[in-house]
């Protein structure tokens, strides 16, 4: 480790640990931890790890946040090592083209045991020369994260930011709703390291336990624009489920400050009405950290003034030379980075405050005005139908001729005409958007940034795409030579072509292609498929039926001409055998089991009063009254695949038990059930309407598929190919577990559990209203 580094007084290095050993020993620094404790545990983490000698070395530190994040990371700077943090979640892949960017290293796993060493796992990296310091993905909003490393005392002159600057004390209770390896939040952690403020770490994703911090006393919260969003639109349903006389929901909070994205006006205001305090300003970058701030307040989509320690200077985009108000290109230098450095934004200055236009590369000229896509980002978003949007320029041959592209996530009776006008309303005919085009998502990064836009590239896969519809023709050719059954079972070639009247030559070639594809195992140990043959025989018929018409060639390219809204299956009179093959294939035994084990995770009482929305027969409101007599109900069957309801619910109907269709009731069900409906947008996807129909403590129960996110070396994961069957014939609404968690946060609801299902894209996800 270097011996050069700065001291502070009483001698010892100017370290992040040293400062949390400065610290008063019995300070409340995190739950279950007091500094002392932190310091103790932090240097016993150090000298286990320098045992493996990574000092110099780029370590991954993949941990949720928590308090064992906080002490790994001071462990890997003590032993020397560079700490590359990275979301829990990130694939194998991309860590190992970070470290690879980072001249190799290993992957931190913490103790197996309490007290017990961490383990440093691959293959030793490249030492650095640079010093201690933390290397850093940029957020990947303009491109492919890249390595940004900086030295400790960049971090600790940050640190100084937040307590001289800012404000932040050791009386602070630091709430940390946002992933600690994101620069904004790592800022905010070493202020408290520095200060002593009591820090509260949650996962970005447990809205609710942020909720419950800022309810217990949390004086200090460090949002993005997106947590902000979402935590006060949350709070905003509880109150109107409260109603007045309520205890406050943040009694002492007395910043709550955002960074890493623009505050406009509509979230300003929604955060204050929910909270009562505005949302203060921070702008930064990966290599500069926070450099400006500005208290509540502040006019929309201004950053505030420069920190203690930084200086700032706009530069005209074409001449280069200074200009006082702008627009030019913001520089910046500080204590800890003396030179200029270019942050690629264009801003301007007005009423003393700096106000960020984009990007350089984003923002657009039009004749001689300058217009911010923030801006307009955020009319639109003001819009009751538009549930996300980003705006960039389409740059043409000469200066100020920039045209202007909305990409807007909108719900289904939003049309381009519609934003068209409501934008014309709101902004100046030079600010409104040329093109509008509507989305299905638009990414985001881990803390709400938009992504930079997907480049589509043909792989080798698609080499192998182009031949992997023979192996379903010969799935389907075996079944209809009525081989499944004899293959289910294990049967030899001869029994199987005497069986099915074929040539056994043929027929073995057949086999062996098969066997060599993995339809078919040729093992003598005993053993059937992994699902029931007359399951697995339902959805061969359905998938052969679907080939040759819903899912053909032909059909994939009619909706992507027509859009969704407009595709062929909304045109055709559906033939009874559809149906018939599509239920048939839905609700067979794995339904019927997940059915059962989902009514046990909703643990009915006697007299139960459970909605379900589904598109098949209504199978929990039969499964529970069958079991309770007494129980009631509301069916409610959307898609136009939608069989028959089963008979014992037909008759419960008729007794008055269960009433039907889509006027849902309001407020008096013990517990809400989507079955194979999440997606639908006109039924089950709609998640506001179905909180509502649930009495306090209720539950909401989602039955369905859902898309993988991808397998952990990066590579699509098995059940992709489902997003064809949504597109051309179901619907396409919360596609992944992930968005469904996230519009479930936004409706107000937290998820209680999900229960995946191995080798299936089935999921059980248990939700209620929040607290």
């Amino acid at each position: 480790m270097s011996e050069d580094r700065a001291r502070a007084p009483g001698g010892l290095p100017d370290t992040l640990l040293n400062a949390v050993g400065r610290l008063a020993p019995d300070t409340g620094i995190l739950p279950g931890r007091t500094a002392a404790e932190l310091s103790a545990e932090a240097h016993r983490i150090a000298e286990t790890l320098k045992d493996q000698g990574p000092e110099g070395e780029a370590v991954v530190l993949r941990l949720p946040n928590g308090p064992d994040w906080v002490t790994h990371f001071l462990g890997l700077l003590a032993a020397g090592a560079r700490p590359l943090p990275v979301a829990p979640d990130t694939p194998d892949a991309e860590v190992r083209r970070l470290l690879g960017q980072a001249g190799g290293g290993r992957i931190l796993t913490p103790a197996a045991r309490p007290g017990g060493p961490p383990l440093l796992d691959g293959t030793p990296g490249t030492p650095a020369s640079e010093g201690p310091g933390v290397l850093l993905p940029t957020s990947g909003s303009t491109g492919a994260p890249q390595l940004v490393w900086r030295p400790e005392a960049g971090w600790l002159s940050e640190a100084r930011r937040y307590r001289d600057g800012v404000g932040l004390t050791t009386e602070d209770v630091l709430l940390l709703p946002i992933p600690l390896s994101h620069a904004y939040a790592l800022g905010w952690l070493c202020g408290a390291l520095l200060t002593g403020a009591a820090i509260r770490p949650v996962p970005p994703t447990a809205l609710g336990e942020a909720a419950r911090e800022l309810a217990a006393g949390a004086t200090v919260v460090a949002l993005v624009p997106t947590t902000a969003r979402l935590l006060a639109t949350r709070q905003r349903l509880r109150a109107r489920r409260a109603g007045p006389g309520a205890a406050p929901p943040a009694p002492r909070l007395r910043i709550a400050m955002t960074g890493a994205g623009p505050v406009d006006g509509p979230l300003d205001a929604l955060f204050g009405e929910a909270y009562g305090v505005g949302l203060a300003r921070n702008y930064g970058s990966t290599a500069l950290g926070a450099v400006l701030s500005g208290p509540a307040g502040l006019p929309p989509l201004c950053a505030g003034t420069p920190l203690p320690g930084v200086d700032i200077r706009l530069l005209d985009r074409t001449t280069h030379a200074e200009t006082a108000d702008g627009p030019g290109i913001l520089q910046i230098r500080s204590d800890a980075l003396p030179g200029w450095h270019d942050t690629g934004d264009l801003a301007v200055r007005e009423h003393g405050h700096l106000r960020v236009l984009g990007r350089e590369g984003t923002a657009v000229r039009r004749g001689a005005r300058w217009v911010a896509p923030l801006e307009i980002e955020s009319v639109l978003r003001a819009h009751a139908g538009v549930r996300d949007v980003r705006v960039a320029a389409r740059r043409r041959a000469h200066d100020g001729e920039d045209g202007l592209v909305a990409e807007v996530v909108a719900d289904d009776g939003t049309d381009t005409d519609e934003l068209r006008a409501h934008a014309a309303r709101h902004l100046a005919p030079h600010k409104v958007p040329d093109t509008f085009v509507l989305r299905a998502a638009l990414p985001r990064t881990a803390v709400g940034k938009a992504a930079a836009p997907a480049r589509y590239r043909l792989t080798p896969r698609a080499l192998r795409a182009a031949r992997a519809y023979k192996a379903s023709e010969l799935l389907f050719a075996l079944h209809d030579l009525g081989a499944l059954t004899a293959l289910a079972e294990g049967s030899e070639l001869a029994d199987i072509s005497a069986e099915t009247g074929c040539d056994t030559r043929a027929l073995e070639l057949l086999l062996d292609t098969a066997a060599a594809l993995g339809l078919v195992s040729t093992g003598l140990e005993p053993g059937g498929p992994a699902v029931p043959i007359d399951e697995l025989a339902a959805f061969v018929e359905l998938e052969k039926r679907l080939s040759r018409d819903l899912v053909s060639r032909e059909a994939l390219a009619a909706v992507a001409r027509t859009g969704v809204r407009h595709r062929p299956f909304e045109q055709w009179s559906l033939d009874a055998e559809l149906v018939r093959l599509y239920q048939g294939a839905m609700g067979g035994p794995s339904a019927r089991a997940r059915s059962a084990l989902g009514l046990r995770l909703l643990r009915p009482r006697p007299g139960t009063r459970l909605v379900e929305i589904t598109a098949g027969p209504g199978r929990y409101l039969e499964r529970l009254l069958a079991a309770d007599p007494t129980a009631t109900g509301h069916l409610w069957q959307t898609g136009r695949l939608a069989g028959p309801v089963s008979e014992p619910v037909r008759a419960a109907v008729a007794a008055g038990l269960i009433t039907t269709g889509p006027e849902l009731p309001s407020g008096d069900a013990d517990a809400c059930v989507v079955a194979n409906g999440i997606h639908d947008p006109t039924g089950g996807a709609r998640l506001a309407p179905l909180l509502r129909t649930l009495k306090p403590g209720g539950r909401l129960l989602v039955d369905d598929l859902f898309l993988p996110s991808g397998t952990p070396d990066g590579e699509p994961g098995e059940g992709a190919e489902l997003a064809l069957d949504w597109l051309t014939h179901g619907g396409t609404h919360w596609p992944t577990l992930a968005a469904l968690t996230a519009g479930l946060t936004e409706a107000g609801a937290d998820l209680v559990r999900d229960l995946p299902f191995e080798g299936s894209p089935c999921h059980l996800v248990l939700a209620k209203e929040a607290d």
